[in-house]
């Protein structure tokens, strides 16, 4: 059974490449075998302090089918505290935790205190869990990861952040194409490149999105205004001009590359409904993948 040195999962920088790719062989074998005893007389929490759908229900139908306990917290319906207080308590009650929230220090400030494992759902600066998802995706279209190139067009934000310290360490070169202003973090960026050497990948910047997809095996966008952002979506719009991923784009890349969005999709802005409903799209495949995804993290986590 899968065995994780590590007691939380908050950026994906806990697990080393072996540990990365054991999680997605057994992703793969949970994907056929759903029903584990794994979390049998465990209880985990999830608390939102954002809205979810994927994240929601993947974590609680696969902690389900793992034999374990579902307790599901919204932040809005419980009284403000200290993050790690907040931790401090449900310790007491649960055998795990996973946030969904906005300050990744949140979570930071939560492991300092933590006795039970943390596993980071969605912050501001990374979505570690999308990216397990997505390298689980490119393996079963591809068979491998070690040698494709990704190419992650429009904002830099946590989905990117993620790609770029997760997909690179694993042998996959990530390019990437944003427009000036909304770069990937740069210490992160710093991070990933480190840990690109060890994977035997490369990151590259393009400033042109066509330049940035000529070849790939992958195409991945994002919203252009991610959830607390919604102020500047006007301007963002106007920045992103000819950052969308459609059929002029797909038709530099390779033959056989696959279309991905971590969902959910602003239609026919960072992406059109063609390239959703594309032969090559890996869309819903991805989403699914959370379920099994995380199921394999809970286990290495959890054994």
């Amino acid at each position: 059974m899968l065995k994780l040195n590590t007691k939380h999962f908050l950026t994906g920088e806990e697990l080393s490449a072996e540990e990365l790719l054991l999680l997605l062989d057994q992703a793969e074998i949970l994907k056929a075998n759903k029903l584990q005893m794994t979390l049998k007389n465990k209880s985990i929490a999830l608390l939102f302090e954002k809205p979810s759908l994927r994240t929601r229900v993947s974590f609680s139908v696969g902690i389900q089918q793992l034999s374990g306990n579902v307790i599901e917290l919204n932040a809005s319906q419980s009284k403000k505290e200290r993050p790690a207080d907040t931790l401090r308590v449900l310790q007491g009650y649960v055998d795990g935790l996973m946030v969904r929230t906005f300050a990744h220090e949140n979570l930071v400030q939560m492991c300092e205190h933590a006795k039970i494992p943390v596993i980071n759902g969605l912050s501001d600066a990374h979505h570690p869990c999308q990216a397990l998802a997505d390298l689980l995706t490119l393996q079963e279209k591809f068979g491998r990861l070690k040698g494709l190139t990704l190419c992650y067009l429009g904002d830099g934000n946590n989905v990117l952040n993620s790609l770029l310290l997760l997909a690179p360490f694993v042998g996959v070169n990530v390019n990437y194409s944003c427009p000036p202003g909304f770069l990937p973090d740069e210490n992160i960026l710093q991070r990933a490149q480190e840990r690109a050497k060890s994977g035997g990948a490369k990151i590259q910047f393009f400033a042109n999105p066509k330049e940035a997809v000529s070849g790939v095996q992958a195409l991945y966008t994002d919203v252009w205004t991610s959830m607390g952002f919604e102020d500047e979506a006007s301007t963002r719009l106007k920045a992103f001009e000819g950052f969308q991923l459609n059929a002029e784009l797909l038709s530099l890349a390779a033959k056989n590359a696959v279309i991905m969005h971590c969902m959910p999709i602003h239609e026919d802005q960072e992406i059109t409904r063609e390239m959703v409903e594309h032969g090559n799209s890996v869309l819903f495949q991805q989403s699914e993948n959370r379920l099994h995804a995380q199921k394999a993290l809970m286990m290495g986590l959890f054994s």
